[in-house]
């Protein structure tokens, strides 16, 4: 049977462990960044006295504090003997000063902190900091309704399913970045070029990564004049990363994508089907992969506004050492990419998820669903997160991995607060009970309170 591969994880995690006054620290800055907002509230400028409707002077102030607890009792299916059972809490506070001077000249400031405790084998870097900026940058207006946005930023992929801001971690996902938008009639033109910002331990220290490279542009439009008209994408990206580790091993990876997307959303119906195919090179091999993603939902007149979905994927995978890495790389995914549990990678797989979601009232959310998880070729690994080969292949076994069945409510308690819970069972099959590891089970807890 295939062998659990070992000695990675600790590359891939930090090992530093924060105490409790990490956490408090982080607490106590969302309370002061309340208290700044409480006493000097939202601020705009008066209207100006020449009649005009524009704005020339506009100022806010808000933020955020997320409280969570998560428990995992076999990360990465308990294959490797690092692994332990834990339950993980987690804060997270924001706050932001955004500064709008006329139509489109703006400045933007957002500053983070982050705690995590509990975590085994260790916390993640991007799951505690102290006081840093996440995100800070200028918009500035050029000629033909085009925007120029300049600093550190989340990037908006309008959907696109291989870049997340990666909300499931403490920190979400920046770039430092060079960042335009244009207008050209009914399409919308965006390109960028930047390096993904390191989350460090310390306060004000996050950096570029100097080891990677991110860039691409993206066209995109909609098929129609109806208001309901399917908006299609093409789109180019490029990642270079100077280490990239697959079950061929670790070299420098130079990878390009081209793809493409279409969505829509109609009264009784809403899709988005996406396909994109990668070349590059891999040390010395050539990369040739390719990946398609979907999701489908029907919207029957009943009770409960019932949403009756599906979801689909491809991912391809390395077939034989033959000069040529066949596995597809899904660039920036969240975290928790087929369910909220932070278990499996996308990578070497094909899955298909039936799904149900319900409006039990106008504040609450409920979907349930299952999603069945096979390996394409049993040469390459099953990989964990974040991209991290976990059982490697060897030719033999079945296909089957897991099903991982779910159940999700999100419950929008007033304007500013919104409370999530989200339970995961994960079933594994013959591949992973034989070499070594089990059924999973995934639970968290989220409360955010926006202000």
């Amino acid at each position: 049977m295939p062998q659990p591969v070992t000695g990675l994880s600790e590359s891939a995690v930090s090992r530093y462990t924060p105490g409790t006054r990490s956490c408090r620290r982080v607490r106590r800055m969302a309370i002061a960044s309340l208290a700044v907002v409480m006493v000097f509230g939202r601020a705009s400028c008066a209207q100006p006295n020449d009649g005009s409707s524009v704005k020339p002077f506009r100022f806010t102030l808000g933020g955020e504090y997320r409280f969570k607890v998560e428990s995992l009792d076999a990360p990465d299916f308990d294959l490797r003997p690092s692994d332990e059972a834990y339950t993980a809490i987690g804060h997270r506070g924001l706050l932001h000063a955004d500064l709008h001077m006329g139509e489109s000249l703006r400045t933007f400031l957002e500053l983070s902190a982050a705690a995590d405790s509990g975590r085994k084998p260790a916390e993640r870097p991007f799951d505690r900091s102290r006081p840093d900026v996440a995100q800070a940058f200028v918009d500035v207006p050029l000629p033909h309704a085009t925007t120029l946005r300049i600093g550190r930023q989340q990037l908006d992929a309008a959907g696109n399913r291989l870049i997340s801001n990666r909300e499931a971690a403490n920190l979400r996902l920046a770039f430092d970045m060079a960042h335009a938008e244009t207008k050209l009639g009914r399409m919308s033109v965006t390109a960028f070029y930047g390096r993904p910002v390191l989350n460090q331990r310390g306060a004000f220290d996050d950096r570029r990564n100097s080891a990677e490279k991110f860039m691409g542009a993206w066209l995109l439009r909609p098929l129609s004049d109806a208001e309901d008209a399917p908006i299609a994408s093409v789109f180019f990206l490029s990642r270079d990363r100077a280490r990239a580790l697959y079950a061929e091993g670790a070299e420098s990876d130079h990878r390009r994508t081209i793809g493409a997307r279409v969505s829509a959303t109609m009264p009784r119906w809403d899709y988005a089907v996406q396909a994109s195919r990668q070349y590059g090179s891999f040390g010395s091999d050539a990369i040739q992969a390719f990946g398609f993603a979907g999701d489908v939902g029907w919207h029957p007149q009943a009770h409960f506004s019932p949403r009756i979905g599906a979801s689909f994927g491809f991912a391809s995978a390395d077939t034989r050492q033959d000069g040529r890495l066949g596995t597809f790389d899904v660039i920036y995914p969240n975290l928790g990419y087929f369910t909220d549990a932070p278990v499996y990678y996308p990578g070497n797989t094909a899955d298909v998820q039936p799904n149900v979601a319900v409006n039990a009232n106008r504040s609450l959310r409920l979907r349930v669903g299952c999603d069945v998880v096979v390996r394409l070729s049993k040469h390459d690994a099953v990989y964990g997160t974040p991209g991290v080969p976990v059982l490697a292949g060897n030719g033999t076994g079945p296909s089957f991995v897991a099903a991982l069945s779910y159940a999700r409510a999100e419950w929008s308690a007033g304007e500013h607060t919104t409370v999530t819970l989200s339970v995961v069972h994960g079933s594994t099959g013959s591949l992973i009970r034989g070499a070594g590891g089990r059924d999973f089970n995934y639970g968290a807890l989220a409360a955010s309170f926006r202000f």
